[in-house]
């Protein structure tokens, strides 16, 4: 199933998906092969959403990490 993130470090990221519910861990892209391979989860939603060129809507992913807390916050 085509799906696309929302939110978070892989917002409009276009993936494919094989489950209907619950969370995944999605590969955040990195910007050179030296990074580190890093995830962030996702949760699947019943959202579809349309994109161009594409007769099928895709499946909303919305971001379900949160970003972590500023030091400077506290």
């Amino acid at each position: 199933m085509n799906a696309i993130c929302l939110g978070g470090p892989c917002h409009g990221l276009l993936t494919q998906i094989d489950q209907e519910v619950g969370t995944l861990a999605v590969v955040v892209p990195r910007r050179s092969p030296s990074e580190p391979v890093i995830r962030a989860r996702y949760r699947i939603t019943k959202e579809r959403v349309r994109y161009v060129g594409q007769a099928e809507p895709y499946i909303a992913l919305h971001w379900a990490d949160t970003p972590p807390a500023c030091a400077c916050d506290r």
